[in-house]
């Protein structure tokens, strides 16, 4: 077990929704409540604070990290930044998750900080197979992240699994079904919706806490 797990979790906010129809999945209701303050809330209870990357805070009154102009495209560019804005303050280790997850593990960071300095959890979170990594929920070591990506590199064509692979992540097994759910889709969030109930806060497999 790592000694000093993170105590910062950063949410992916910064996707374009594209598969949604034009809704932005970060407002989309499940169990009554946006999809965002439901992933804010869920790792609220693991970390100290919880930044947002993304444009702007969404309401919430949480810190917003804005992806940088050379940094590469897509969500290695938001890990960049996140990576970038925390070891400025001498914060080094970090957990993300995206905010399209509305059942976040209640111990994913105390399962991820078990694989330190770097680890990537795995299960079937998007309709993929059994064991596949879902690289969005995540810890990172800050100073590592910078070293991997230069400003020099970073114009090629970056995921989060090789940034991954490039910094030795390990696997780390969610094996319980839906916890590491995606909603991509609408048809996506019924499903979610139908998973929560009319409580927020359950998950699959079980009750959870409002």
């Amino acid at each position: 077990m790592n000694a000093s797990p993170p105590q910062v979790a950063v949410v992916l906010a910064g996707g374009q929704s594209r598969r949604m129809q034009g809704e932005d999945k970060a407002l989309a209701l499940i169990g009554g409540e946006r999809m965002i303050d439901r992933v804010v809330r869920r790792l609220s209870r693991q970390v100290e604070q919880v930044l947002l990357s993304a444009p702007h805070d969404y309401g919430t009154g949480l810190e917003a990290i804005a992806d940088l102009p050379e940094g590469p495209a897509g969500p290695v560019g938001a890990i960049r930044a996140a990576a970038l804005h925390l070891a400025a303050r001498d914060v080094h280790a970090f957990v993300t998750a995206p905010v399209d997850a509305p059942f976040v593990p209640d111990d994913l960071v105390e399962r991820l900080a078990a694989s330190a300095p770097v680890a990537m959890a795995a299960g079937d979170g998007d309709g993929g197979s059994p064991g596949a990594w879902q690289p969005a929920f995540a810890l990172w070591d800050a100073r590592a992240v910078i070293a991997a990506l230069p400003a020099e590199i970073c114009a090629e064509k970056w995921s989060l699994r090789r940034l991954g692979e490039a910094l030795g992540a390990r696997a780390v097994e969610f094996p319980e079904p839906g916890a590491l759910m995606n909603v991509n889709t609408p048809h996506e969030l019924a499903m979610a919706q139908t998973l929560a109930g009319d409580v927020a806060g359950d998950a699959p497999g079980g009750p959870g806490t409002a």
